[in-house]
């Protein structure tokens, strides 16, 4: 049976299914909330009902939690979890998903400001590229659907319920495999009440953002939806030579829920979302110079130079004049007096544009004490982006850079869980990306070939997958969980690879072009019509095994092993020939394979002193093998990133929670995460294709992570006032290990301080709120690319000191 095939049959079988479900009873009613998560258990166990019985009137407060794709208290989850509440994003002012990081121990992000996306860490591991070839080690879902590629999800971080952070492979119940861990985002989901609210944001650099929520039941219980839109335009951190802002913020955000109950036992819930964003792209500084080392020749960076400014290219007096004047703006970026300017010598302008949409539809039925879930979703992606990637007015290297894709997944669950006895679920998932990904740079337009190295890439991902997992309950106190997980994955690629006079912004460009896969002489495709096209599978099986107990009904202790697993594929810009032989072509198109990671982990979850203290904490040992890692090479003159299996290593560390509510107004919150994450062995390549020994560097992520902050409420006759301060320090960082200058791609350890203060009152129902963020106004890079092949290196500014008021009302 092919793959399609099984997917209409399953579809089609699960339809038929709840229709005819959908309204038959409920053989016994389960008890629960009022307002239940689509598709969550509804059962109360007999750990929460010894929890709801000795609940205080005060303290900290009980969080429900879906990090096992049921709904349960977060302190009786065996796994590291940190959970990030509705009402922490507010008091913090988080609208960004790059901040969840400054409150949670482990997690570590950083961004390029492009394209709203931002590159994800747990315990160390993250994607080693963003392209449609590669998966990330880190999961996004958001509402239950995995968001494959997350490109304007930094300006699309609002009206959420909350946010889990699970640490850890997450190899058997969720959609997608992944070795790092998982971001389980619930929005707020429409009720059966009318209401919203309007919340007005203006702050540093004209930063203006509107945001309008509204609530509506439709018909009594059976049906309401919820309205949610965002705007947002930002003046940029920089500015051009011609004055137009760079690393603004310009987004359009929408999002529309509709919740049906048409009966007790039928759950559904329908969402569409859309992101537009129109910026103008991103700063960079440049952090390395190899000028005279690497690029004092006619056609490298110093001969671009020298033709830009009216010098002759082929005199090496003329590029030594050259490299005077390149060397100002590296000096000025190195002193500061440019941190933040950019430059557009590029002719089409600089440009960072994106729309990303879906719908999704999470429907769940109730057989006595069975649960049907079926879970769909859909989502397409459209992005175009050029950049200037040398920091300086000369066309050394800009970037072009497109991609389009749909991505529709497919999930069936089948559970029933109680707490007592034996909790089991059931599920099998679908996954087809099909995408086309395009990316043109030219080195030293002006002195090159006058073509762009263009990587022209059609793509199919899918991912095809049975699961199961149980918890068997043995007595009120003791729990032991296993898992298993079956997965097959699918690459397909089509490359159009070329040098291609078409995509030059040279003044004088080639009269033909070449295609990059075999030599025409070979029997290869002559361009235009550059094709190859070649696949791979893969198949894994995953697993978790676990135990928890309670030797008090306030502490938890567990212990788990388990094996996470990320799927392999294609690097193709790898593909840059043109080659002689089918050989010579087979080894530059090897799939680089899948990594793999068996991972240990110990913990413990205690509430103390009448739950006015939290203590969570664990320690892990990982063993990590075939990482998939990005190597830097120049092929035929163009720089290029290779994706790998360059490495293995062992990752060892632990994190610590601690949270406290001495009183009914104070609230504290600390937390410590520690990695020892280095490569045992490592082996890339240099320029000229030799092997270079990288064991012993570190991974891209910080060794210790630090945050505390609390908030201090103060009652007034009619609200509050409520002063809220988080402090968020970040270990060294090395974001290219396999540079040769490793400080010129690494970014020491600094501290952000966030501080708001609020005012509530409670007649108005309005909230009024001051805010700082990076109030020390820290200068640090939360990312770098190592470009020392052709002379230079650079890196990305984080955000600056910014001020902001706020006023949201609730209606």
């Amino acid at each position: 049976m092919t793959r399609k095939a099984l997917l209409s049959r399953t579809i089609l079988g699960t339809t038929a299914c709840y229709a005819a479900m959908a309204f038959t009873p409920a053989v016994a009613q389960q008890a629960g909330t009022t307002d239940p998560t689509v598709g969550a258990d509804r059962s109360t166990t007999p750990m929460q009902e010894s929890a709801e019985a000795r609940a205080p009137a005060s303290g900290l407060q009980d969080i429900v939690v879906t990090a096992r794709r049921t709904t349960e208290r977060a302190q009786d989850v065996p796994i590291a979890i940190t959970t990030v509440t509705a009402q922490d994003l507010q008091k913090l002012s988080v609208r960004d998903i790059v901040e969840v990081q400054k409150i949670t121990p482990g997690l570590y992000m950083n961004s390029q400001n492009s394209s709203g996306r931002v590159k994800i860490a747990i315990r160390g591991q993250s994607e080693a590229d963003s392209r449609l070839t590669t998966d990330s080690s880190v999961g996004v879902y958001i509402d239950g659907i995995n968001y494959a590629r997350s490109y304007g999800m930094r300006s699309a971080f609002v009206d959420l319920a909350q946010v889990e952070v699970l640490k850890g492979p997450q190899g058997t119940l969720f959609g997608k495999n992944t070795t790092g861990g998982a971001i389980n985002i619930t929005t707020q989901h429409p009720k059966y009440e009318a209401g919203g609210y309007i919340d007005l944001l203006y702050g540093s650099d004209n930063n203006m953002q509107a945001l309008a929520v509204v609530n509506l039941p439709v018909i009594e219980d059976q049906l309401a939806v919820r309205a949610v839109g965002q705007v947002i335009s930002r003046d940029g951190y920089g500015m051009q030579l011609d004055g137009k802002d760079i690393g603004d913020d310009k987004v359009a955000y929408g999002r529309l829920l509709v919740r049906s109950d048409p009966a007790d036992n039928v759950r559904i819930l329908i969402t569409g979302d859309y992101v537009r964003q129109r910026n103008n792209g991103t700063n960079v500084v440049l952090t390395y110079d190899g000028m005279l080392a690497g690029a004092d020749n006619a056609r490298a960076a110093l001969g671009e130079v020298a033709f830009e400014l009216g010098l002759d290219p082929n005199s090496a007096t003329d590029r030594a004049a050259a490299y005077t004047v390149w060397r100002t703006y590296f000096d000025a970026y190195r002193n500061g007096d440019k941190f933040q300017s950019g430059f557009a010598s590029d002719p089409r302008g600089l440009y960072d544009d994106v729309d990303h949409w879906g719908i999704m539809a999470d429907i769940a039925v109730d057989v006595g004490d069975v649960t049907f879930r079926s879970i769909t979703g859909y989502r397409d992606l459209s992005r175009e982006y050029v950049q200037d990637l040398d920091g300086t007015p000369f066309l050394i290297l800009p970037v072009h850079l497109g991609t389009e894709a749909t991505n529709f997944s497919q999930e069936i669950q089948v559970s029933s869980i109680d707490g007592r006895g034996l909790d089991w679920q059931i599920g099998g998932y679908f996954n087809r990306e099909d995408g086309y990904e395009f990316s043109a740079s030219e080195t030293n337009v002006e002195v090159g070939r006058g073509q762009a190295s263009v990587s022209d890439t059609d793509s199919i991902n899918e991912s095809l997958a049975a699961y199961a997992q149980a918890v068997m309950h043995i007595g009120d106190s003791f729990r032991v969980t296993g898992g298993i997980r079956f997965t097959d994955d699918y690459r397909f690629i089509d490359s159009h690879n070329r040098r291609d006079p078409r995509d030059s912004i040279s003044s004088n460009p080639a009269s033909s072009g070449i295609c990059r896969q075999l030599a025409v002489a070979a029997g290869g495709s002559a361009f235009p019509n550059c094709t190859f096209q070649t696949d791979v599978s893969y198949q894994e099986v995953t697993w978790l095994i676990s135990a928890d107990y309670k030797p008090t009904p306030d502490v938890l202790l567990y212990a788990s092993v388990n094996k996470g697993y990320r799927a392999g594929g294609f690097t193709a810009q790898a593909i840059a020939g043109p080659y002689n032989t089918l050989m010579e072509l087979d080894v530059a198109a090897t799939p680089f394979a899948p990594e793999k990671v068996l991972a240990y982990e110990a913990g413990f979850k205690a509430e103390l002193l009448n739950r006015k203290l939290r203590v969570n904490g664990a320690a892990y040992y990982q063993d990590y093998t075939n990482i998939q890692q990005q190597i830097r090479d120049v092929i035929d003159g163009q720089p290029i990133t290779l994706i790998r299996n360059a490495a293995k290593a062992t990752l060892w560390g632990g994190e610590l929670e601690v949270i406290a509510a001495p009183s009914d107004t104070t609230d504290i919150n600390i937390g410590v995460a520690y990695l020892n994450a280095k490569y045992d062995e490592y082996i890339a390549r240099d320029n000229d294709g030799n092997p270079i020994d990288l064991s012993g560097r570190p991974f891209p992520a910080p060794k210790w992570t630090f945050n505390i902050g609390g908030t201090q409420t103060v009652p007034l006759g009619d609200g509050e006032i409520r002063l809220t301060a988080n402090y968020n320090w970040i270990d060294d960082v090395a974001f290219r290990n396999a540079a040769t200058d490793l400080s010129t791609v690494s970014q020491k350890a600094y501290g952000l301080l966030d501080a708001r203060i609020t005012w509530q009152i409670y007649s108005q129902d309005l909230e009024v709120s001051v805010f700082g963020k990076n109030l020390t106004d820290k200068r640090y890079f939360q990312a770098a690319t190592n470009l020392e092949a052709i002379g230079y290196n650079v890196a990305f500014p984080g955000d600056p000191r910014t001020f902001g008021i706020q006023v949201r009302k609730n209606f």
